[in-house]
């Protein structure tokens, strides 16, 4: 019993031993598990003590360092700016910091780091400069996506930000801070950085789309930062520095100078800064500010008062604005002092002014106001002695139109292709915006965008083609494929030449895919006079020479059309015109008067063919002395197809003249 007693000990002991040592190896190696991809970090170094050891980049994704606050992750090439992703850690911030400039054109589509805001990121740009840096189609477009963390002295020069449908854009972030209240104890803060380029969202920003409620009372930041970015907002805020800002948020000491153009909110520092939000000491320098009468100022869009549960009103104070800036869709008036709601639009001043307020602004700014182009630099831009090439400013830019404020007196000249591509940009959600041409355009090369084709069809539009003519439109994309989308407004004095337009959905036309809304107040009624057509459509259920729809009480007159239509549904309910394909109108009646169609008019399969429109589904329609020139009218149901309305017989078109090849 004796022995078998101390042989019992004797185990006993040995497995206390074993215990005990493996919860020293444990927690001795707690930043360390060999099997983790993430953990760089050897066992036996205190990476934060200058002990001499520089770190091995991670295994080598970086020149050096072990990722932490004394011994960054140093970046040299744009392979390793690439390897950021790889060493990134949910809860736990990892420090990097550039050794190089980093030329981008290489990576053809960044994904930014952070997208979902998991990660926290100290980024330090240590002076240098990343080029020619693209992200589109993603969520939060940006650099980082979501920074919770810091961003400083970098610079991004030449950048391309283009947002996925209904998400964010800004060079630098897509969100500073986190997306939502009470997510993280983390914040966001941007300093002595500086982008150039453009940048494209539903909500977009030079540095960063939206910003702000951090937890625990911690502050969103943007501060001594410079943004020359063209901005365009597809459907909600556009900001020359951010577009939205939230409790907890301010900017400071920032000025911007890139054209802003936005449907909804608009502000050459930010769009609409909310609950407790604080601009100070800004200068918008934009060249030129498109946007609505009510939510557009030079300064920020709309102040909007706080809501239940968060901090107060915003605050805005110690703002300018250049005194020669261009507004188009609103007119300025001066603030003095400090502005809490409403828009802000500073005090105007002359450039002298301006460059003297950023200069006396102090360190980080250098002394001289004027020294790249006329704008103020970053110190650390001047102690590069290259600032007159990668600074991001250029004279006054060539502008969007030949000339023209897009008002009925002085609407906007279109004297090129270029031009004719701006006409996006200038429109303004329930504002009608007047376009001229000076020239015949030759489209050739560009896969059009319709022009009114989302967010509800809102944008009014009247162009007169002055007797010009357009060339060779190609239409690929949108829903209502054709040159407007949505007419919601007036075309008239020009031709379209040598048309290819090609769609899978419904409504499809040359000029228009449909012309008018059969609801709404006049503004959104679709007229088109003194026009014609020639080329080729391809659609899928109400295509014309001229038109998809005509919808409410619109009416053409004066047109003609030489144009091949085919509507490919294969199910018998295609649409066919030569001049409309279908008719969805209301009480007041449309109208088509003094027209003529020549093309070729079919469907695949049983759908509606006519001369003049494919059929009529709602509403009434006058059609006045108007000839189907028609040598080919097809379908396979006979019952179906109409000289001049499919599907109607002869004798109910009184007021038609007729004449068939």
């Amino acid at each position: 019993m004796k022995n078998k007693f101390y042989h019992i000990s004797v185990i006993s002991v040995m497995r206390c031993w074993t215990i005990l040592l493996m919860a020293i190896v444990s927690f001795s190696c707690s930043d360390f598990n060999p099997m983790d991809s993430y953990s760089r970090i050897p066992p036996d170094r205190n990476t934060d003590i200058n002990d001499g050891d520089e770190g091995d980049g991670a295994g080598g994704l970086f020149e050096k360092g072990y990722g932490t606050v004394n011994k960054p992750y140093l970046i040299m090439d744009v392979i390793q700016i690439q390897n950021m992703s790889e060493v990134l850690v949910k809860g736990k911030m990892i420090y990097f910091q550039l050794g190089a400039d980093i030329d981008m054109k290489s990576v053809s589509n960044w994904d930014p780091l952070n997208p979902d805001g998991d990660f926290y990121i100290h980024f330090d740009g240590n002076n240098h400069i990343i080029k020619n840096f693209t992200c589109t189609d993603k969520g939060y477009a940006s650099f980082f996506g979501i920074l919770a963390g810091v961003c400083k002295n970098v610079g991004f020069y030449n950048a391309h930000i283009e947002s996925a449908v209904n998400s964010g854009a800004g060079v630098i972030g897509g969100y500073i801070g986190v997306k939502a209240p009470n997510a993280v104890e983390k914040t966001g803060q941007v300093e002595n950085c500086y982008v150039s380029g453009s940048v494209k969202g539903k909500y977009a920003g030079g540095i960063a789309s939206r910003m702000g409620r951090p937890y625990g009372g911690q502050i969103c930041y943007i501060k001594n930062c410079y943004s020359t970015a063209e901005v365009i907002s597809t459907g909600d805020e556009c900001g020359g520095i951010v577009g939205s800002m939230y409790e907890n948020s301010e900017v400071s000491y920032c000025y911007s100078t890139g054209v802003l153009i936005g449907a909804n909110s608009v502000g050459g520092i930010a769009a609409l800064p909310s609950e407790g939000a604080k601009i100070t000491a800004c200068v918008a320098w934009n060249w030129k500010i498109t946007g609505p009468t009510a939510r557009s100022g030079r300064i920020s869009g709309m102040l909007s008062q706080g809501e239940s549960g968060h901090q107060a009103d915003p605050v805005a104070s110690e703002c300018y604005a250049w005194e020669d800036m261009i507004c188009s869709g609103f007119t300025p008036e001066d603030n003095a002092g400090s502005v809490s709601t409403g828009q802000y639009n500073g005090v105007g001043e002359s450039t002298q002014n301006l460059q003297n307020s950023i200069a006396n602004w102090g360190t980080p700014w250098y002394k001289v106001g004027n020294i790249d182009m006329g704008f103020p630099i970053l110190e650390w831009q001047f102690d590069r002695e290259d600032y007159a090439n990668y600074g991001g400013h250029d004279n006054e830019p060539e502008g969007d139109f030949a000339s023209g404020d897009g008002t009925q007196n002085n609407p906007y000249v279109i004297a090129n292709a270029t031009h004719i591509q701006n006409m996006s940009k200038a429109l303004i959600e329930k504002q009608t915006i007047y376009f001229v041409l000076s020239a015949d355009i030759d489209m050739q090369g560009i896969n059009w965008q319709p022009l009114n084709d989302t967010n509800g069809h809102h944008k009014w539009i009247d162009f007169d083609g002055r007797n010009h003519v357009i060339r060779n439109l190609t239409c690929e994309s949108g829903n209502y494929r054709s040159f407007f989308g949505v007419l919601c407004g007036e075309c008239k004095n020009v031709g379209f030449v040598d048309a290819n337009i090609s769609s899978t959905t419904t409504g499809i036309g040359i000029i228009a895919g449909y012309v008018g809304l059969a609801a709404g107040d006049a503004n959104y009624t679709g007229t088109i006079t003194n026009c014609y057509t020639t080329g080729i459509l391809k659609g899928s259920g109400a295509a014309g020479g001229i038109g998809g729809v005509l919808g409410g009480s619109g009416y053409i007159k004066n047109c003609y059309s030489s144009a091949t239509v085919i509507d490919q549904i294969p199910n018998n309910t295609g649409k066919a015109g030569g001049i409309i394909g279908r008719i969805n109108g209301n009480t007041n009646g449309s109208t088509i008067e003094n027209c003529y169609t020549s093309g070729n008019i079919s469907v695949i399969g049983g759908g509606n063919v006519g001369g003049i429109v494919g059929k009529v589904d709602k509403g009434n329609l006058t059609i006045k002395n108007c000839i189907a020139w028609n040598s080919t009218l097809a379908s396979t149901d006979k019952t179906k197809v109409g000289r001049i309305v499919g599907g109607l017989p002869i004798l109910l078109m009184r007021t038609a003249m007729l004449m068939m090849v």
